[in-house]
């Protein structure tokens, strides 16, 4: 016998997105988590290992909002590649993610800094004022 619920139809109503946000880490743990944080929170979310697949889905449209580079990667200068982000996206937002306490990267343009680790919800809550910021024009 199958419960009256089973035999319903399923019914999604589309959720209107608060962005995209792009995710670029080497640690698979980071990578995940932050997506699952940011989807939960109502933003649509990649995650990239390296810098050649954080350009390709910087490319795909819409166009990120926000970017999330961790400031250690290992295949690249994370400076260089905000800057070819920035070609390809460029009203998106850059968000430098660093483990040092003492002395932080330059950081090319307008971008924030996020010590890790980090607060999760505190951070959504700052990707969501730099993905308004975007929109700001």
């Amino acid at each position: 016998m199958t419960p009256s619920a089973s035999r319903e139809k399923l019914r999604i109503v589309p959720r209107k997105s608060r962005g995209r946000v792009l995710v670029v880490d080497d640690e698979p743990l980071v990578c995940w988590s932050l997506a699952v944080g940011l989807r939960q929170a109502g933003f649509d979310s990649d995650t990239a290992s390296a810098s050649t697949e954080a350009l390709a889905l910087a490319g795909m449209h819409p166009l990120p909002e926000a970017v999330l580079i961790d400031a250690r990667l290992r295949d690249c200068d994370p400076a260089e590649l905000v800057r070819e982000l920035r070609e390809v996206a460029p009203d998106c937002r850059f968000l430098l993610m660093t483990t040092d306490r003492d002395e932080l990267p330059q950081a090319p343009f307008d971008v924030v800094m996020v010590r890790k680790p980090f607060d999760l919800p505190g951070l959504i809550e700052q990707v969501g004022a730099e993905v308004a910021r975007a929109h700001a024009g």
